[in-house]
């Protein structure tokens, strides 16, 4: 390669990472992705900086600049493990992390000022690296064999980039230590010409699975949304029906029960609608947190819930619909302690084919027990 193609080539690879990083933060700034996406970019972009600076100096340019272009490159990889510890849900140790990005920049500015060597500020800056890199790998490791297909790749990814930089570090180590820098130009040298070869593919690779993963995590919330409330985040009818498609009535008894709020709406035409909603929101915390791993919740409407649930017996789905009962009406609800009441309608389930007809009948179980005064169960179970 002349040095006019390997001078263009230099130049490309951290506009490229530059371009990558910048995409990812619109996907998050604009299209609203994930966070995760957002540290990402700005892990591209900012070391990126440096990179394109470094490209264009000679060696005693380097030297005198190597403080402030190591600062990019450690913010880089701080952001990056941030964003990794986002990604998998951890809390990032920031202040071991703050530890070495100021022990590496005292190293940096020493053998940058005092005592020049362009090799020992590479491996110092590339060990830096990867040891903040390696922060967020207790937690990848604990959590890689349950991870989904994408995220698995992208914390494989992570790793191999991170184990670059020790990599990078052992090379600088025993073969640029003998190198005369006086005669020999650093950025346009053989051993950086591999080295940005290496790192745009490397981050090309990882940029794809980091994009195929963001593509995921978009059909999955859009797939998340078709099927829940927005208010509740409970199922919503959709979600329901797909759900039970996909359950087996044959060694289970499954019961369902259709609730609805007693007087709701004096609830909104004497407290607004803000106030119901929360009402509502708060009836499906309850719900939540008295719902057993079988349970189908859903919110199909205005202020009526439906509960799909599995018991023992009649007698022990009715008690489960009692208990409901009176933990509604212990609770108070929002700022004002509103308290509630609501009137169930319990059904049988004997089969996927009775569902629509399971509704129907607490439905009009439900209709039952609102004309009979309200805060009460109707059901037609043999107990």
């Amino acid at each position: 390669m002349n040095s006019l193609n390997a001078q263009y080539f230099i130049l490309i690879v951290p506009s490229c990472l530059f371009f990558i990083g910048l995409a990812f933060t619109c996907c998050r700034l604009f299209f609203k992705a994930d966070i995760f996406l957002l540290w990402i970019g700005l892990a591209y972009t900012i070391p990126s900086i440096a990179l394109f600076a470094q490209c264009l100096m000679s060696n005693p340019q380097l030297t005198l600049a190597a403080p402030f272009t190591s600062v990019l490159y450690l913010l880089g990889s701080w952001i990056g493990a941030y964003a990794i510890s986002l990604k998998l849900n951890t809390t990032f140790q920031h202040r071991i992390a703050f530890l070495i990005f100021f022990s590496a920049l005292i190293a940096l500015t020493y053998y940058s000022y005092i005592a020049p060597q362009i090799w020992l500020r590479l491996v110092i800056l590339n060990i830096a690296l990867g040891s903040i890199g390696v922060l967020v790998f207790p937690d990848l490791f604990r959590q890689l064999s349950n991870s989904r297909s994408f995220d698995r790749w992208v914390f494989i990814f992570y790793f191999i980039n991170v184990l670059y930089s020790f990599v990078r570090a052992t090379i600088n180590f025993f073969f640029l230590d003998n190198i005369d820098h006086n005669h020999i130009a650093l950025t346009s040298s053989n051993w950086w010409l591999l080295g940005m070869s290496i790192n745009i593919i490397l981050n090309i690779l990882f940029a794809i699975v980091l994009s195929g993963c963001a593509i995921k995590d978009v059909v999955y919330h859009l797939n998340n949304d078709r099927l829940h409330d927005p208010l509740t985040h409970l199922l919503n009818r959709r979600g329901f029906f797909e759900k039970t498609a996909s359950l087996s009535f044959t060694s289970q008894s499954y019961f369902l029960v259709s609730l609805d709020l007693d007087h709701f709406k004096s609830i909104n035409d004497t407290w607004g609608h803000y106030i119901g909603d929360q009402i509502l929101y708060g009836v499906s915390q309850m719900m939540l947190k008295d719902k057993q791993t079988e349970d189908l919740i859903a919110r199909f409407g205005g202020e009526e819930f439906i509960c799909l649930f599995i018991a023992e017996d009649a007698a022990a789905a009715l008690m489960r619909i009692q208990h409901y009962k009176t933990l509604l009406e212990q609770t108070t609800f929002t700022n004002y302690q509103i308290k509630m009441t609501a009137s169930y309608g319990l059904t049988h389930i004997h089969n996927v084919h009775d569902i629509e007809y399971a509704l129907q009948r607490a439905d009009d179980l439900l209709y039952q027990a609102k004309t009979n005064g309200r805060n009460q169960i109707s059901f037609d179970l043999m107990l």
